[in-house]
């Protein structure tokens, strides 16, 4: 049976589609730069193949960020779990020449609408470690409100403080 592929979507300046492996070099990048590198849970895959395995893996809910014109990733959006109908979790990180620049805040905007408007989600919740400043800040201005601090807490297999944020839809 096929895989169900992420749809695409389109907001004003990015499209957001599967994960491919032509985006394999970017990811590399994007995963081997200290700075994006810090704040990401666990361990994320340093090398090529490990890289081709996640893509391979693909969920209905992971995207590659792109700007319009241009098929060459990003940076990327997915909405890691979906408990029961009703609770997503999301997670996006983006190579670090495209920090600043609001693809972050428009790609988790078009998330945020196709959880609520597509997969019909109550509620939308994000883990960030603590000293991750640039994504607190960005997920505070989308509306998410910060339920817990979770002092030395574990953070995809590190420990680290998390802050966990929750958007129920219908209260933006």
């Amino acid at each position: 049976m096929a895989k169900k592929e992420a749809p695409v979507i389109e907001t004003q300046r990015l499209i957001l589609r599967r994960r491919m492996d032509k985006d394999i070099a970017r990811m590399v990048t994007a995963f081997n730069h200290e700075e994006v590198r810090a704040y990401l849970g666990g361990y994320p895959p340093r090398e090529a193949h490990a890289i081709q395995r996640i893509i391979r893996a693909r969920t209905a809910t992971e995207w590659a960020v792109t700007i319009k014109g241009k098929d060459e990733y990003i940076g990327e959006c997915t909405i890691n779990k979906v408990v029961d109908g009703y609770l997503g979790e999301i997670g996006y990180l983006f190579l670090r020449r495209y920090w600043n620049k609001g693809y972050a805040t428009e790609s988790v905007q078009a998330m945020m609408e196709y959880a609520r408007d597509t997969l019909g989600l109550g509620r939308l919740s994000a883990s960030i470690d603590a000293e991750n400043d640039r994504s607190i800040h960005l997920i505070e201005k989308l509306g998410f409100q910060r339920v817990a601090l979770l002092p030395e807490a574990d953070f995809g297999g590190r420990v680290t403080d998390v802050a966990y944020y929750s958007l129920k839809f219908g209260e933006i």
